[in-house]
């Protein structure tokens, strides 16, 4: 878990002492948190036992509504478009906000037009292969691929997807060829993964974890900096000596830029208080996925990383979406 400073607890101290009078002057109306997923997914689970925790804090309720399409744009506007008054968050991501305004120039929102409140939690990125290959290491991965004839294929969720770029990330640190295959959803990809028609998945490792358990897929590498406490058997790709290939997906709460700043403060001092619980802490670790908690800034610096990180990628490969 990453530390939260001095600074910004005193601000979110400061923030409770008046959160009863701004919930009374915004005469007690539901806070929405807007999440571009339907429902029963991953996501929206976490940001409904999230959110209901949040809630206790603030005395306030949190209503989840879900906005699903477009990749995350028709969320993402709405909330852009919404009154900076403290009650519409979104619920975004790390394609939803920084690969969109990288990629797509004619997003109906800009970053700017979002003001950080709270990075939630972020999860690694696997490399998944068919059980049977030869490979049982990221070493020995490398040595087989570049033996091969012809490139091996990996899942992807289509251009310029998370998965898309890094496996671009991680052909070129490794000096291999690899050919993405773009898939409409992760079971018929898995289906295939399974079936031997593509060899790699390079997706979150719950995907396909239980595959992994009977011995049908294996996991040769995360992309966390440290191991996973869920899986402490896989090596990260930085212990195998790629430290390029350091990279997560995060899911953070924003809000309309303008929002005052009492009211970011006391929304990040209730998201800290959350990720900080001990049942959403146990429900992340349950998917490899890591709480975070700090001021609003840690999510700016996320975003220069994806910047620099992401951007190199489709900057170089001139990637583009309509």
């Amino acid at each position: 878990m990453k530390p939260v400073s001095r600074r910004p607890l005193l601000a979110a101290t400061a923030a409770s002492l008046f959160m009863p009078a701004i919930a009374r002057a915004q005469g007690g109306r539901a806070i929405r948190f807007v999440v571009p997923f339907a429902p029963g997914g991953l996501t929206d689970v976490i940001t409904r036992l999230i959110a209901q925790n949040m809630s206790e804090s603030l005395g306030q309720t949190i209503v989840v509504e879900n906005r699903p399409g477009g990749n995350a744009i028709i969320a993402s506007e709405a909330v852009a478009r919404a009154p900076a008054d403290g009650l519409t968050v979104l619920v975004g991501g790390t394609a939803g906000l920084p690969l969109n305004a990288m990629m797509r120039p004619n997003l109906p929102f800009r970053l700017q037009d979002f003001a950080p409140v709270a990075l939630l939690f972020d999860g690694p990125l696997s490399l998944t292969v068919n059980a049977e290959l030869p490979p049982r290491d990221i070493a020995s991965f490398v040595a087989y691929a570049k033996t091969q004839p012809d490139p091996l294929r990996y899942a992807t969720n289509g251009t310029g997807s998370v998965s898309h770029l890094f496996g671009i990330m991680m052909a070129d640190a490794m000096g291999i060829r690899l050919t993405d295959v773009a898939y409409r959803g992760n079971a018929p990809s898995t289906t295939d993964l399974l079936s031997g028609i593509i060899e790699i998945s390079v997706e979150a490792p719950t995907i396909t974890i239980e595959h992994v358990r009977a011995g049908k897929l294996r996991i040769l590498g995360l992309s966390y900096d440290e191991r996973a406490p869920l899986l402490p058997e896989i090596p990260t790709f930085k212990e195998a000596g790629f430290p390029a290939l350091v990279t997560s997906f995060w899911t953070a709460l924003l809000v309309p830029a303008r929002t005052p700043v009492a009211e970011i403060a006391r929304l990040n001092a209730a998201a800290n208080k959350a990720m900080e619980s001990e049942a959403v802490r146990n429900r992340l670790a349950g998917d490899a996925l890591r709480a975070i908690s700090g001021p609003p800034s840690l999510l700016d610096e996320q975003m220069q990383r994806d910047q620099a990180q992401w951007g190199r990628i489709i900057s170089e490969r001139k990637i583009t979406l309509e």
